[in-house]
Formats: structure tokens, sequence, C-alpha cells
């Protein structure tokens, strides 16, 4: 959880003192990723599990989701603060993960409608005009990016025939190639020379720490943890990226922001309590 918040703090970090662009942070925090994850995937499993012959059309999609992820993550952050976009991105994959929950045919409780319609209400608390809303469309980004880290789970928990790392580092690479043709065709806000060494080093501790390290952890532990906790403890995600954000970047937390997150985090905390 300290490396999912950590991701939104050194991002944020990278993109407030403007030391990188977003396009830039995406690509190097997607090929250091991409290189910290075949390191650890060659090192557990055999070269020929690598091979691109191994490859299957959902890796491709599973790519586009991630690239579009990452992205998403990176320009929103240009414009909102760390635990802000950290809850909207939270909130966003547990509500994508609910509604593919729903349209698969399962049925939810009222206790689950009610958690669910609590965190909505968090939600429009957050986004209603005051003088702690976010920017909407770097909200609207940040919902995005959620989205797309939800479909890239889904499409991974398909591939239980292999491990999960190697499902991961396969995406990882094919994001990373997109990255570096999307950025080389059109250019994508990467400023080359707004690249600076510790902007780097920030997306480089993005990529392959808080991303690489910290998922090949997670998705190592996950099967040992019940949905319900598994969920649950993901809700400190948004908390420790609000504090990382006050303590590193001095951004205050509002009393408004405060609501929301528990309106937001509590409801969704209840949807899976009810379920379990």
């Amino acid at each position: 959880m300290l490396a999912f918040a950590g991701n939104s703090i050194l991002c944020r970090l990278a993109l407030a003192e403007g030391s990188i662009d977003a396009g830039g942070f995406t690509l190097v925090r997607l090929v250091s990723g991409a290189f910290t994850l075949a390191v650890l995937t060659l090192a557990m499993h055999s070269r020929a599990s690598y091979s691109p012959t191994n490859w299957k059309k959902s890796d491709i999609v599973g790519a586009v989701m991630l690239f579009g992820y990452a992205a998403a993550f990176s320009f929103s952050y240009v414009k909102i603060a760390t635990g802000t976009g950290a809850l909207i991105l939270f909130a966003s994959v547990q509500f994508s993960m609910i509604g593919f929950h729903i349209f698969s045919g399962n049925k939810m409780h009222l206790m689950e409608w009610s958690g669910l319609g609590v965190s909505l209400i968090g939600f429009g608390y957050l986004l209603i005009p005051n003088a702690t809303r976010p920017d909407l469309f770097a909200a609207a980004l940040m919902a995005i990016a959620g989205i797309s880290w939800a479909a890239f789970t889904i499409l991974g928990k398909r591939s239980s025939e292999r491990p999960a790392i190697l499902t991961m580092s396969i995406s990882f690479l094919l994001a990373s190639m997109l990255a570096v043709l999307m950025g080389g065709i059109f250019s994508i806000s990467m400023e080359i020379e707004s690249m600076t060494a510790r902007g780097i080093l920030l997306a480089v501790l993005s990529g392959s720490v808080a991303s690489g390290i910290g998922y090949a952890i997670w998705y190592a532990v996950l099967p040992k943890l019940s949905i319900l906790r598994a969920s649950v403890v993901q809700l400190s995600v948004p908390a420790l990226a609000s504090l990382g954000g006050w303590l590193v970047l001095s951004e205050a937390i509002t009393v408004s922001t405060g609501i929301s997150t528990l309106l937001i985090l509590g409801g969704i905390a209840l949807v899976f309590t009810a379920r379990k």
C-alpha cells in the first residue's frame, strides 16, 4: 500500500517541481517498470515463458489499458492534489470492479447498494463547486486512469493459467513500447529538454520501485488474502497519499476533502463487508 501511495506522491512531486513533464514521466515510468519486472520474471521463470510466442491477444489489450492508465494518471497529476488524485483513482477502480461484478450477472443486496450510494454521495460532495473542488478535467483523467487499471486487472485475472508477474511483465513491456511509439509519432507532450536528472530519478523510482516491485509484492500476496481483506486494505492508499502530500508537498488536508474521503471509502468498505 505504501508503494501504491508512493506512485501518487512521486508523480505529483515530479510534476509540481517542473522537473519533468507528464509525457516524459509516463515514458520513463513504463520503461523502468518493464525493465524491473523483466529482471524479476527472468529470475523466477525460464526465458521460454517470456518468449513472444507465449504472448496472447489479451496481452495487447492489457498493454493498451496499462498505457491508458499510466498516461491519464500522469497528466491528471499536473493539476490535482496528491490525496485527491489517489482517492478518485482508487474509487474509480473499485466502482469499475463492482460494475463488472453486476454486469457479470451477480446480484447486490440492499446493504451493498446502500454502501455504493454513500460512496457516490461522497463523490458528489467532492466535486460540487467550492473552494477545494479539484480541476474537473484532471479529475476526469484520473477516473479514466482508474477505469483503465480496473480493466487491466480483470484481464490479468482471466490469465490465471500463468504467473501474475509474467502477465504484468509482458504488459509493461508492450505498454512501454507503445509509449515510445506514441511519443515518437505524435510527440505526446514529451519535452526532452525539460527532463532534469531529478525528474528522471523520480520517474524511475515510480516505475521500478513503486510500480515494478510494489506490484510484484502485491500480486504475490494477493492469493493469500480474501477478497474482503484485499479490498479493505486498499482503503488506506488515499489516506497514505494525502499524508505524503501534506508532508512532502505541503498540500492542505481540508475538512471537505476529509468528509468526502470518509464517505467514499466508508461506502466501499460497507459494500465489501456486506458481501462478506
